[in-house]
């Protein structure tokens, strides 16, 4: 039976020469051309709920962790604004799939809401959704920003 991969080993990195960064023209290459390509309109929705499950996979205990490894990898500059009735808007600056493109007429940063959104759910114990609602590749915007709605999970 083979194993899955981990997320641990995922990022366990090992070139002598190459160092532990590519070029985002790869990422994207895969993310928004590759994925869009085999599997069309739902590569968005897949893109979404993989991030989602890795977000949540993350174990985070805090959303000061959260932060922490958006910077580490890079996903872009996060600003969350204050939680009220459950509700919250995180901002990514400088986004990782798509900061300097030109506009294509709709959000396409499913992957970083998915992680955040996951990574909530973990850390708030409630059910989490992120719309993506500003992009700046996708639509010309400022920001890639995503309004999150936080449902509180009923024990049984």
């Amino acid at each position: 039976m083979k194993e899955s991969i981990t997320i641990a080993n995922a990022l366990k990195i090992k070139r002598p020469e190459l160092g532990d960064q590519v070029g985002l023209g790869l990422y994207r290459l895969l993310r928004l051309v590759a994925l869009e390509d085999i599997m069309g309109a739902g590569a968005s929705s897949i893109s979404y709920y993989a991030g989602k499950k890795l977000g949540k996979d993350l174990n985070f205990d805090s959303i000061d962790q959260l932060l922490v490894f958006c910077k580490d990898i890079n996903i872009g500059q996060i600003s969350l604004s204050e939680i009220v009735d459950n509700k919250v808007h995180v901002d990514v600056h400088e986004c990782a799939t798509c900061a300097g493109m030109e506009p294509v007429g709709r959000p396409i940063c499913h992957f970083e809401g998915g992680i955040i959104a996951g990574a909530l759910e973990g850390i708030t114990h409630s059910k989490v959704q992120a719309k993506e609602v500003t992009c700046i590749g996708g639509m010309g915007d400022e920001t890639c920003g995503f309004d999150i709605v936080m449902t509180p999970r009923i024990k049984s």
